[in-house]
């Protein structure tokens, strides 16, 4: 889900009070197609952190989504390129934690 304008149709990510396109306040709530373009990369070959140690390497990819906004999260399959179609994963960490990754479509 993201946060869509009701003045411009602008999507925005983070959710805000006002939109930063044209300052309008009106906004809903819309489900999103999850799919996107991987526009940069970098593959992780040290665990900085003990809780990814298990996962190197790791690919975390700058996705923008068809509906404009851009996410950082992490590619789940496949080798990663610039510019290849992804499709939003939901990876349930915990009952109460889920992470949005990508996987190629």
């Amino acid at each position: 889900m993201l946060q869509r304008c009701l003045d411009c149709g602008r999507h925005r990510f983070p959710a805000a009070r006002y939109c930063t396109q044209c300052r309008g306040e009106r906004s809903e709530w819309v489900a999103t197609s999850g799919a996107g373009v991987v526009e940069s990369y970098c593959t992780f070959h040290r665990a900085y952190w003990p809780a990814f140690a298990h996962e190197i390497p790791y690919d975390v990819v700058q996705v923008r989504l068809d509906e404009g906004v851009r996410l950082f999260s992490n590619l789940v399959s496949g080798k990663v390129r610039s510019g290849m179609r992804v499709r939003a994963k939901f990876d349930p960490v915990t009952p109460a934690v889920t992470l949005v990754k990508f996987a190629p479509e």
